[in-house]
């Protein structure tokens, strides 16, 4: 079996939280993508200014922080969104966790 990407690491934990999640994405970047009610929707991927800016399928020794940003209306095109997280921590396991927990508090409305 193939050794996971950083991505599958952090929707492995999204899913043992209880948090459906899945990969999206599109020419510019990849990303998981939770829905949040009927129209709003968190992307996470690499933090930004970082290599893996946008990105999730990379190895999780290249690991180098994750970025969380929550979209409320996704019907809305106005373009609004909250950054909800961002890190450059290296370590995937403490900033999976801390991101995990910065989506929970969007779902449960802090």
């Amino acid at each position: 079996m193939p050794n996971p990407t950083a991505g599958q690491f952090l929707q492995n934990a999204l899913s043992r939280a209880g948090i459906t999640a899945r990969p999206d994405g599109d020419s510019g970047s990849d990303y998981i993508a939770v829905r949040v009610g009927d129209h709003g929707i968190i992307k996470i991927g690499g933090s930004i200014d970082q290599a893996k800016e946008n990105e999730i399928h990379y190895r999780p020794s290249e690991h180098q922080g994750w970025g969380a940003t929550y979209y409320p209306d996704t019907t809305n095109e106005d373009g609004s969104f909250t950054e909800i997280y961002q890190s450059t921590n290296p370590d995937l396991a403490q900033d999976t966790a801390h991101v995990v927990t910065a989506v929970q508090n969007i779902i449960a409305g802090r």
